[in-house]
């Protein structure tokens, strides 16, 4: 059986896809350049990728990004075990604003979210727009997160936004010498410390370490290790989740393998 679309396709093949799309569809003036970055989802990974292809327990899933002419990304494509189920179009309103629209296998968009950041490629804001059951004609603010950074480019404080009956959350975050940052999480209405976490960041910026702890129920903690591989670009191509409960359904092996458009 063939693994996915992307593994069973070679490089130039894809290469000619990205640089010779001409899908209609596409507003190839309403795009995402970036030389060092792609945004993928809410989060930018380093250098200018071509594609992902994801393999852990779940299957085998991969995303295609897809450039213009310009070499502009405009598109990205889902597949899951070798079958599109989606694309998000890249729709970028202002210099530090983009819009992602999200669509099923039949073209209909079912999402959008609209990432905000600054000159750093920090993400500033995000809000996730989608349906709420009976409403299904129109889309209303299903998610929202907010945050502020120091003078030394970290994450300082945010605020989070539920539209389900979860209260909304404040974030505060502090630093220590040894990489480690604690993360407390408030109530924005009552004050009362939700959970405490400490994260403990390598040289490339990915947690190695998480402690989490409910101030309001001991018993229920977290204590998670997690080791990475990374390729010459510094994203990460091997990861491992190991949870010091043996038990714990967050064990998790995966692995990706990134495709730069430079290739």
């Amino acid at each position: 059986m063939s693994r996915t679309f992307i593994t069973c396709t070679p490089l130039y093949i894809i290469a000619f896809i990205l640089f010779s799309c001409n899908d209609k569809n596409i507003d190839t003036t309403s795009v995402f350049s970036s030389e060092v970055n792609t945004l993928y989802g809410t989060n930018f990974i380093k250098g200018k990728i071509s594609s992902i292809v994801y393999d852990d327990e779940q299957g085998y899933d991969s995303t295609l990004f897809v450039y213009n002419s310009k070499q502009h990304l405009v598109k990205t494509i889902f597949y899951l075990n070798g079958k599109e189920y989606g694309y998000c179009k890249y729709d970028k309103n202002s210099s530090n604003r983009i819009d992602l629209h999200y669509y099923d296998s039949n073209k209909k968009e079912t999402s959008y979210s609209i990432v905000e950041f600054d000159d750093n490629k920090n993400v500033t804001l995000c809000r996730d727009y989608g349906y709420i059951y009976p409403d299904t004609t129109k889309m209303v603010l299903l998610y929202m997160k907010q945050n502020s950074y120091d003078k030394n480019n970290r994450l300082n404080d945010a605020f989070e936004y539920h539209c389900d009956g979860i209260p909304p959350y404040k974030y505060r975050y502090s630093y220590n010498d040894d990489e480690t940052v604690t993360e407390e999480c408030f109530l924005a209405v009552t004050g009362d410390i939700y959970s405490i976490i400490k994260r403990k960041r390598d040289k490339m910026g990915n947690v190695i370490e998480k402690n989490e702890n409910f101030p309001s129920d001991t018993n229920d903690r977290t204590n998670i290790i997690i080791e990475y591989k990374y390729d010459d670009k510094g994203n990460w191509i091997e990861r491992r989740i190991i949870d010091k409960d043996p038990k714990s359904y967050r064990n998790k092996y995966s692995k990706r393998r990134i495709h730069y458009l430079e290739e």
